[in-house]
């Protein structure tokens, strides 16, 4: 006997919104409805053979070292859905880079389905939760970008930080990918460099959980500025069966040992398709990265 039943015939009779039953009914109960998971692809061919998409419902972490370019591929990730997907509608809540910054690469395309809000609060997933359904219910968004993880957590919190990121990751994964039906995509940084030692799952910075509750983790890293026959050298290393040739770097970078942009996108594990720890050259093309 159970302290919520009085009796057998109580629990047996209960008709509520959660009970319990047979996985048929259920299919049929959810059948139609707004839960049913959407999948967005973003034409980049060899990273979304992997990941097969990001469907609503889901969290991707994306990580790595400041500066090395994961906001910079997770908005690249979002514009090419967007431009490929009418119904790819995506919430922008950028704590970290000024969203006016962000912002001026779409001016020229001032009908890109790009929502944001006018205020950011700071550890609130309250607030956060109501302004992912505002932008769901008032604009049809179904994507969602956070920059990033700890602004979002009490980073002056007496409690233990890796539990108090676990509870905001959970929390994430239910209340907004799940019951909003949205794909979530998580800025989370790396904790410090150390020298000779990439950027991993293992290596985002506080907790664990991080990674644990995510459905798959992104790792964007820089890479120096190869010349075509070093690309190939270096892509085949990675199993690269064919490279296209870099776009030339501006005149005025040639001093900067990154001026061809080049960044690798390894998807550390992805829980839908089980890929592990498989990589990608991507460029940078303008405003945004592009697969090599």
């Amino acid at each position: 006997m159970t302290e919520k039943w009085a009796s057998i015939e109580e629990a047996v009779a209960y008709a509520g919104e959660d009970r319990v039953v047979h996985f048929t009914d259920y299919l049929l109960a959810k059948a139609g409805t707004a839960s049913r998971s959407q999948n967005f692809k973003s034409g980049f061919q060899s990273f979304d053979a992997k990941t097969g998409g990001i469907e609503t419902g889901e969290v991707v972490v994306v990580t790595g070292y400041t500066k090395n370019g994961k906001t910079l591929f997770a908005e690249s990730w979002i514009k090419r859905m967007m431009d490929r997907d009418p119904s790819a509608k995506a919430a922008l809540f950028s704590f970290e880079i000024q969203p006016e910054k962000m912002l001026a690469k779409y001016v020229a395309n001032d009908q890109a389905p790009l929502y944001l809000p006018l205020q950011l609060q700071t550890m609130d997933f309250e607030w956060l939760r109501k302004k992912c359904a505002e932008a769901k219910y008032k604009h049809n968004c179904r994507i969602v970008l956070i920059d990033h993880l700890h602004f979002l957590v009490d980073m002056a919190t007496k409690q233990n930080m890796s539990l108090n990121i676990g509870a905001f990751m959970r929390n994430l994964k239910k209340e907004i990918a799940m019951d909003l039906n949205l794909a979530v995509i998580l800025i989370a940084h790396q904790g410090q460099a150390k020298e000779g030692k990439d950027a991993s799952l293992e290596g985002i910075r506080d907790s664990s959980f991080v990674a644990q509750e995510s459905d798959a983790t992104i790792v964007v890293s820089r890479q120096k500025n190869f010349s075509n026959v070093e690309l190939k050298e270096y892509a085949a290393k990675l199993g690269e069966e064919a490279v296209s040739v870099l776009t030339p770097p501006m005149m005025s970078d040639l001093d900067d040992q990154f001026s061809s942009g080049l960044a690798i996108v390894k998807i550390e594990v992805h829980r839908r398709t089980g890929v592990y720890r498989w990589k990608k050259l991507f460029q940078k093309r303008g405003d945004f990265l592009e697969e090599v």
